[in-house]
């Protein structure tokens, strides 16, 4: 049996704003996608088994979290399926066992599920010697769903056990802009500061979230360029000003315990950001030592909330 441990990383946005609907009704995102140290464990294994034809695979999903789908509605066997019927004729018959150890959050806007998925497919290219390019496992991810590709590039960058020509590709980053559906991808210059992420115990849903935006007034949008540029110059001052999340206008008024979250968050420890990610209802506080993370993160757990302190990557 072959064995490999992907850390699957969590994401936020450090800016998100939709420009439109596509003819298929997939809306145009420009924004900026951060890579955080917190991460799931994502185990993946494959035994062969020689009374089995070529290309005759299982796939066997165990979760930490019981509620959990451990079929194809989970992101992590659709890409272990994706793989198998890319690739599979190639391998003896056997079983591809994935366990998933999950602390993101599920249904939070931080792209937990996706990172499970990417996961499974740096995993499947080393224990099979596939060779992949990362150009090609970020094309595979685009099958998976949206923020897959990301997710397969900050897994690159972060670790560091994974193929040399994945880990050195110039697009092995933890930071990105992320235009059109998501899926096309500039490496940026990212943040590094202490993190705390926090979300009222609800879910929301992402397809519910873009179709309400369409009927929103969007007050404020980020100036994707300026922030950029403020990442890349260290003008923290033009960065903060530029962490706007759009989708904040439909899930704030639609989710109010979110809007109290956020409230809440911006009065604890002098934070020098907060902002919901993705379509919610994570919302993260940035701060410049980790102590005071550390601090605030456990102030909002004694509030009832689910709460995390960690860092961003660069």
């Amino acid at each position: 049996m072959k064995e490999i441990q992907i850390s699957s990383y969590a994401k936020i946005n450090l800016s998100l704003d939709v420009r439109g609907v596509m003819d298929d009704g997939m809306h145009q995102v420009d924004m900026i996608m951060q890579q955080l140290s917190f991460h799931d464990d994502v185990t993946v294994k494959f035994e062969e088994d020689e009374s089995r034809e070529r290309g005759d695979i299982d796939i066997v999903l165990t979760t930490s979290r019981t509620y959990l789908p451990t079929d194809d509605k989970n992101i992590a066997y659709k890409a272990a399926r994706l793989m198998i019927d890319e690739y599979g004729r190639r391998r003896k018959g056997g079983t591809v066992y994935v366990d998933i150890f999950k602390r993101i959050p599920v249904a939070a806007g931080m792209a937990g599920g996706s990172g499970n998925g990417a996961a499974v497919l740096h995993g499947l290219n080393v224990i099979w010697n596939l060779q992949l390019s990362l150009c090609r496992l970020c094309s595979l991810g685009a099958e998976l769903g949206s923020d897959v590709p990301f997710c397969v590039m900050g897994q690159a960058k972060g670790n560091r056990h994974l193929p040399r020509k994945v880990r050195k590709d110039p697009m092995a980053v933890s930071c990105a802009r992320a235009l059109g559906t998501g899926t096309e991808l500039i490496p940026v210059r990212g943040l590094k500061k202490a993190i705390v992420l926090a979300k009222p115990r609800i879910g929301v849903s992402t397809k519910e979230v873009y179709q309400g935006i369409d009927d929103c007034i969007i007050q404020k949008r980020p100036d994707t360029d300026a922030l950029i540029e403020a990442l890349k110059t260290g003008d923290t001052d033009t960065a903060y000003d530029n962490f706007v999340n759009v989708l904040e206008e439909y899930t704030l008024k639609a989710y109010p315990e979110v809007m109290m979250l956020k409230d809440t968050m911006k009065k604890l420890g002098d934070p020098k950001a907060v902002l919901m990610s993705g379509s919610g209802p994570t919302v993260f506080a940035v701060y410049d030592d980790m102590k005071s993370a550390q601090s605030v993160s456990d102030t909002l757990r004694n509030k009832g909330y689910e709460s995390y302190w960690t860092k961003s990557t660069r």
